[in-house]
C-alpha cells in the first residue's frame, strides 16, 4: 500500500475515533454530545479478543494464510466509514462522511483447502435478517473476473509473476450476483496479518447507487487487516466518472474503513435460523453463477426485469420452499438469471468465437 494513502488513512482513522471504550452490557448509554461522540468508538457488546500469532518460523506461509482467512469468521459489531478526503474538480465539493453501525456474523460455508468461503450475515436488534455480501477466497489462481463498466464483468488472465502465493478475493452482492475481485498475497508479522489487493474496478456501492450520477466506476484498492479483537476493511477509491474526457474522470478519493469487532452477548439467533433454512437455495445460485463465468467471456446484467430487481427476486426465492428435486431446483434458478443476463452480450460472444 503507498505512502499517500498510508498517511491519509492514519489521520482519518485518527479524527474519526481518538479513543475506544467497551460497554460490559447490553444497554447503551444516552449518546454524548455530538463533538465528543464523533471522537468515541464504543463497542456495545463485550469485546472478545484472541491471541492471534502471525506465522512461525516453522510454519508453512500457506497455513499462515489460511489461518488469517479462517480469523474473520465470527460475531462482529461492524462500524462503516466512508469519507472523501480530495475533489478532483475545481467546482467539486467533497460529500459529508458515510457513517453506519450493524451487527454480522461472518459463516464459512466452503471450506477445500485451496477455496474458501465466508457468507456475512447482518442481523438488526429488532431481529431483522439481510443476507449481506460473500467473499472467496482462491489459491494460486491463474484467471479471474474483473468488473468493466456499465453492469458488466469479464474475464481476466492473472500475470504468471502475480500468481505464486497470491490469493484471489472475489467479491459477491446480496444476490450472489458479482461485485469485484482482486489479487494480492498475505503478510505475517507477530501480531498481525494483512492482505493488499491491486487495483481494481468495482460498481457503485449500494450507499450511492440511487444518489449519485456524477461517477459510475470505483477505482479501488483492498486491504484486509487481521487482529486480536477483529479485523479491518479498509478501503481506497477512486470515483471514477467514465464518461467524462479522458483528463477530466477522476472526482474525489474516498477513504474506507470498515471495523470489525469481535463480540460476544448479541442476539444473532435470527440469522442463523435464516441461515440454515436457506443454505442450500443460495447453494444453488452459487453454483449456477460458477457455470455462468465457466461458459461465458464477458457477462452483463440488467438492472431492473419488470420494475424487479435481480437481489429482490432472489430473496423472494430464498423465502419460498425449493421444488423437491435437484433438477428443478437449478432450472428455477437459471431461467432468473436469464432474465436478467444481457443477451445481446452473449451474442457478440459467439459472433467473435466464429
Amino acid at each position: 500500500m503507498n505512502r499517500v494513502f498510508l498517511s491519509i488513512l492514519s489521520a482519518l482513522m485518527l479524527s474519526a475515533c481518538q479513543t475506544a471504550t467497551v460497554k460490559k452490557n447490553t444497554d447503551v448509554a444516552a449518546a454524548p454530545e455530538k463533538d465528543k461522540a464523533e471522537k468515541t468508538y464504543q463497542v456495545e457488546y463485550p469485546l472478545v479478543t484472541t491471541k492471534l500469532v502471525g506465522c512461525q518460523p516453522h510454519e508453512k506461509k500457506f497455513d499462515c494464510d489460511r489461518r488469517a482467512i479462517l480469523a474473520m469468521t465470527g460475531e462482529y459489531q461492524v462500524d462503516f466509514h466512508f469519507e472523501e478526503v480530495a475533489g478532483y474538480r475545481a467546482e467539486y465539493q467533497t460529500k459529508a462522511p458515510y457513517k453506519s453501525r450493524g451487527f454480522e456474523f461472518v459463516k464459512l460455508i466452503e471450506d477445500d483447502g485451496t477455496r474458501i468461503v465466508l457468507q456475512h450475515v447482518l442481523v438488526s436488534k429488532e431481529g431483522h435478517v439481510v443476507k449481506h455480501w460473500r467473499q472467496d477466497w482462491e489459491y494460486e489462481q491463474t484467471s479471474t473476473w474483473q468488473f468493466t463498466g456499465d453492469r458488466s464483468w469479464a474475464r481476466r488472465t492473472i500475470p504468471t509473476e502475480q500468481v505464486k502465493g497470491s490469493w484471489v478475493q472475489t467479491v459477491w452482492q446480496v444476490d450472489d450476483s458479482p461485485r469485484y475481485a482482486g489479487v494480492g498475497a498475505w503478510q505475517h508479522h507477530s501480531n498481525v496479518s494483512s492482505w493488499n489487493s491491486d487495483v481494481t474496478w468495482r460498481p457503485l456501492p449500494r450507499r450511492e447507487f440511487t444518489s449519485r450520477s456524477d461517477y459510475d466506476v470505483l477505482e479501488a484498492r483492498n486491504r484486509h487487516e487481521i487482529h486480536s479483537s477483529g479485523w479491518l476493511h479498509l478501503q481506497d477509491n477512486l470515483k471514477r466518472d467514465q464518461q467524462a474526457e479522458s483528463d477530466q474522470r477522476y472526482i474525489a478519493r474516498e477513504i474506507g474503513i470498515d471495523r470489525y469487532t469481535r463480540i460476544s452477548g448479541y442476539d444473532f439467533a435470527k440469522g442463523y435460523e435464516y441461515w440454515q433454512k436457506t443454505a442450500e437455495f443460495w447453494q444453488i445460485v452459487r453454483q449456477s453463477w460458477a457455470e455462468l463465468f465457466a461458459r461465458h467471456q464477458r457477462i452483463a446484467l440488467h438492472n431492473k426485469v419488470d420494475d424487479k430487481t435481480l437481489w429482490m427476486v432472489m430473496f423472494e426465492l430464498a423465502d419460498k420452499p425449493l421444488p423437491s428435486d435437484t433438477v428443478a431446483q437449478r432450472k428455477q434458478v437459471n431461467q432468473v438469471l436469464q432474465r436478467y443476463l444481457k443477451q445481446q452480450e452473449i451474442e457478440m460472444q459467439k459472433t467473435a468465437i466464429r
